[in-house]
Parts: C-alpha cells; structure tokens; sequence
C-alpha cells in the first residue's frame, strides 16, 4: 500500500507566495524541516521578529499546511579586500563607495515532503527585490548567510550557487570562524534579465 501523500502537489516551483499573517501559525503544525530549529522559528522568532518590525515574511501554503517561507531584512554589503588587491564592487560603474544597501535573506526553510519549494522562493524573493524595492529606496544586492554545518557536512551556500550568488570572501578557509558564509547577489544583473524575457514576450 502507497504511503499517503503529505502535499497533494507534486512541485511548488510555480506555488503563489503570499504574506504571513499571524493566522499562518497554526499552519505549522505537523512542519517538517531538515534543520530543527526552523520549525521552532515559526512558532517564536518570526511572530516576535514580524510584529517588531525586524523582519517581514512570506509563505508558501496548501489548505492549511505549510510548505516553506522566507524571510527578509535590511542589510548592508561591504566586500572585503582581500589579498592580492580586489577592487571594491562597482568600481567599472564609477561607484567608489566600500558599502552598499542591500536586502537580506534571514530565514529559509521547506517542508521535507515538498518538491521545489525552496526554489521557488528564492527566485520569488530575488524578483520581489528587484521589481519592487528600487521603486521606493536605493538597493543594489541581496545577501544571505548561508548555513554551514560542518559537523553533519551541511552547506546551504550551494543551493545559493545556483541562482547566481556568489561569496563574500571567496578564499575564506572552510570551516568558516562562524556557522555560515556569507554571499551576495546583484540584483542589476537580473532586472536585465527580466528585461530580455519581458522584450522576447513583446516580439
């Protein structure tokens, strides 16, 4: 006998993305994560996080489960210089400046039993920021600090890799002095992106 089904979709590559409300808590109950704690920082962090304005989130749900959710934050960019003399970012551009305003990705999590979920908000959340945010305040990256773990060999920065982010610090030694390695995505870069699809669409 088949076992049962948790999600009746198949992928949430395509799922809509909605804002959390406080009646979303209740959804979490029977969320299975890989990582532990994100379970318990639906039920604590991002409701206290969220109503203090730290933070804003979005889920991804079917009836009344939940299948994943991000949140983001203000952050600020400063690229090290490393050995060997790299430049700072957009020096090509004319732009001398050492920092930059950006977007951060501060929680991610899915459902163990759910296909593409993570995917899809991440790419939901790279196009959030770049449509949406410039309209009303300067913002030219997105960060993450991708999760390392290296005493069960995890590594969240791949999964980054994949929508084009790239490191911070791209000789920092492994294990990193904290859990996490930070990256940064140019959110430039995809709004051109958007642009070729958008005009492919037109013609």
């Amino acid at each position: 006998m088949a076992a049962k089904r948790k999600f009746a979709s198949d992928n949430f590559i395509g799922a809509p993305v909605e804002i959390w409300n406080p009646d979303h808590i209740r959804y979490g109950r029977g969320f299975e994560c890989e990582r532990a704690e994100f379970c318990e920082f639906w039920l604590e962090r991002i409701p206290r996080d969220v109503r203090g304005k730290v933070c804003q989130c979005w889920v991804i749900t079917e009836g009344e489960k939940l299948v994943g959710y991000i949140t983001l934050l203000t952050d600020r960019l400063e690229k090290p210089r490393l050995r060997g003399g790299l430049k700072p970012l957009l020096t090509k551009e004319g732009i001398g400046y050492t920092s930059f305003p950006a977007v951060k990705i501060g929680l991610l999590a899915t459902d163990m039993n759910s296909n593409g979920a993570g995917r899809r908000l991440v790419r939901w959340a790279l196009y959030h920021i770049a449509t949406e945010i410039p309209k009303r305040v300067g913002v030219r990256f997105v960060t993450v600090d991708a999760l390392y773990d290296a005493d069960v060999h995890y590594d969240a920065s791949l999964f980054y890799l994949r929508f084009g982010f790239k490191y911070v610090n791209p000789n920092q030694k492994l294990p990193p002095d904290k859990p996490y390695r930070t990256m940064y995505f140019d959110i430039l870069e995809f709004e051109n992106e958007i642009r070729f699809a958008e005009q492919e669409i037109i013609e």
